[in-house]
């Protein structure tokens, strides 16, 4: 290993201890002032941040320690030569290889994702028992093991047959591969973790109705999904394109809120289909995949090279390549973290926008983010660094805020 990359992989993680320092004081100072100005907070809210915030921490660090540890330790190297064995296949070697990866994957981060399921128990988040826990946790691995096979398989055969332009082939192509998989993942993947049935209360399956015709949006389907097997705090989401797009609102939701919340949070779920926030994220998400490939393509390649062979492969279309490719995905979305958050918080606010000028009811939107914030023990805000960092929402604070002083637009006659 050269002393280049040596002294970038030391940079970079005595950067990340500083970044998670920052957080963490930023953090705990927010909290600080919040137990001024907020008193009513209860300290439950704040105890369960703390706890988390240690998890979100050592999560970050192994996120980008396991694929570095792969490397150096020649681990990979050893995977892959006992993966490719005697004139096997791109296929089964892949197959052989993500399957070791996985499994090993999954048990350094059992210990965390038990850290998070008991931490929810204990503050009431969830009344997951341990065994639908393990299910849902066999069943992920299950799915995401298949995935990653297939998009293995299809990445390294890219490689193989063009070394220097797969990244451009690949990023192409990422818009028709998002498209289907946001088309096919309602009807096929998400009832796999999952019962999805049709509103039992038919009142409010028609107001729901009334508002899907008044957005312009009446063929699309609504559907109740039991999360109250998994959670206690609330949500609902649109989904799906075309012929595949619905509502669906967790049952906590229509148990916990009242009826015109529930039309108020679903009036901001289909203010994203209506203003085109699924198809914008689709196309920014595949010009963003190009250049985020071909930074993948060259700093794989820079760190390969500048390896000096310590990695126990030279060439970026070996299958052992696979955790130096994980390691520069994470370095760069954990850079682009704030731009996609931004965006993905203007689209909220605009979601905010069209929720309250499709229902006209003010103190609905208001009550229903007080109820959504007081399910989910969250804070008022977090600090600047984390919301730029982290936060896919605007604030509740922010969000109250918006929705006391916000002007609701008149009807045309």
């Amino acid at each position: 290993m050269t002393g280049k990359l040596l002294t970038f992989l030391i940079i970079f993680f005595i950067f990340l201890i500083l970044f998670i320092s920052l957080i963490l004081v930023s953090e705990y100072r927010n909290m600080d002032r919040l137990k001024i100005e907020n008193p009513h907070i209860s300290e439950k809210n704040y105890s369960f941040r703390k706890a988390a915030l240690k998890l979100w921490a050592v999560n970050l660090v192994l996120k980008f320690l396991f694929p570095v540890f792969f490397l150096t330790s020649g681990f990979s190297s050893k995977i892959g030569l006992f993966a490719e064995g005697k004139g096997r296949g791109l296929i089964l070697t892949g197959l052989i290889y993500i399957i070791i990866f996985s499994l090993i994957d999954l048990i350094i981060s059992l210990p965390t994702a038990y850290g998070s399921f008991l931490l929810r128990l204990r503050y009431g988040l969830s009344n997951q028992s341990v065994y639908r826990w393990i299910e849902l946790i066999l069943k992920n691995f299950a799915l995401n093991t298949i995935g990653l096979i297939m998009a293995v398989c299809f990445l390294y055969y890219l490689m193989r047959i063009s070394p220097t332009r797969w990244w451009l082939y690949l990023g192409l192509l990422s818009i028709p591969i998002i498209t289907f998989i946001i088309f096919i993942s309602p009807t096929y993947i998400d009832p796999i973790f999952n019962k999805y049935t049709a509103i039992e209360d038919e009142l409010l399956r028609e107001d729901i109705k009334a508002l899907l015709d008044k957005a312009g949006v009446g063929d699309a389907s609504i559907f109740v999904v039991d999360k109250s097997r998994d959670t206690n705090t609330l949500n609902a989401y649109m989904t799906g394109v075309f012929s595949s797009k619905r509502i669906v609102l967790w049952d906590t939701t229509i148990n916990k809120l009242e009826r015109e919340e529930i039309l108020s949070i679903t009036a901001h779920e289909i203010g994203h289909y209506v203003l085109g926030h699924i198809w914008k994220s689709i196309i920014l998400g595949g010009m963003f995949s190009v250049l985020l490939i071909y930074l993948i393509y060259k700093t794989s390649t820079w760190i390969l090279i500048n390896s000096n062979g310590s990695f126990g492969f030279n060439k970026l279309y070996s299958i052992a390549s696979l955790p130096l490719l994980i390691f520069v995905l994470n370095f760069y979305m954990f850079f682009a973290n704030p731009i996609i958050n931004y965006a993905s918080r203007h689209m909220e606010r605009e979601a905010d926008a069209f929720e309250i000028n499709l229902t006209k009811d003010r103190e609905a939107a208001i009550s229903t983010m007080i109820k959504l914030s007081e399910e989910s023990l969250s804070i008022p805000r977090p600090s600047r660094i984390y919301k730029i960092w982290y936060y896919t929402h605007p604030p509740v604070e922010e969000r109250i805020e918006f929705f006391k002083n916000v002007k609701i637009l008149e009807d045309n006659p």
